[in-house]
């Protein structure tokens, strides 16, 4: 009987818009390498109904409520590294699973490297929309990987404009490459 409820409740939530969906344009499927040293921590899956929910008890900033509201879905992993993780071999397996994680679809907007630590974000647009954003992070303490899905508006990521120093809202989204 509990195996049943318990079939029955994953189904409610998989369905339901509690949790990120996989069939979504904006979603991306990262392939977290295998290393000796990396510990999963923390994953996190938002579905529409949840970031709904949170927007609504969103106050004193509209821009955040304005970019959940405009979210079909959430993911993020975390995984934490150990001091003895080799890191060349970790760089060139998250390198690797970067390029096959995001295809043609997907655009590079910023990319940071520095000596202990990269930084690639990227887009999928579709007809002039925003329909997803990625983030794959990893310094000597972190793997991380976030992926926002939805049909997300520029001017909901003003806020987003000091994560690129000297940027801003629309330099974040802009792929031109004239």
């Amino acid at each position: 009987m509990r195996v049943i409820a318990l079939i029955v409740l994953a189904a409610l939530v998989t369905g339901c818009g509690v949790t990120a969906s996989s069939n979504n344009p904006g979603f991306v499927s990262f392939d977290t390498p295998e290393h000796e040293g990396l510990k999963h921590g923390t994953s996190i899956s938002l579905g529409p109904r949840v970031l709904r929910f949170a927007a609504k008890h969103t106050e004193g900033d509209p821009q955040a409520r304005a970019l959940m509201e405009s979210l079909d879905g959430v993911q993020v992993s975390v995984y934490k590294l150990s001091a003895n993780i080799d890191r060349a071999a970790l760089d060139a397996d998250v390198g690797i699973a970067t390029a096959k994680a995001f295809d043609e679809h997907w655009s590079p907007i910023v990319r940071v490297v520095e000596d202990d630590s990269r930084v690639h974000v990227f887009v999928r647009e579709q007809e002039g929309r925003l329909l997803g954003i990625a983030v794959v992070s990893v310094d000597s303490e972190e793997l991380v990987f976030v992926n926002m899905m939805g049909e997300i508006a520029a001017d909901s990521l003003e806020s987003w404009s000091s994560v690129v120093p000297g940027s801003d809202a629309l330099a974040l989204i802009s792929t031109d490459t004239d």
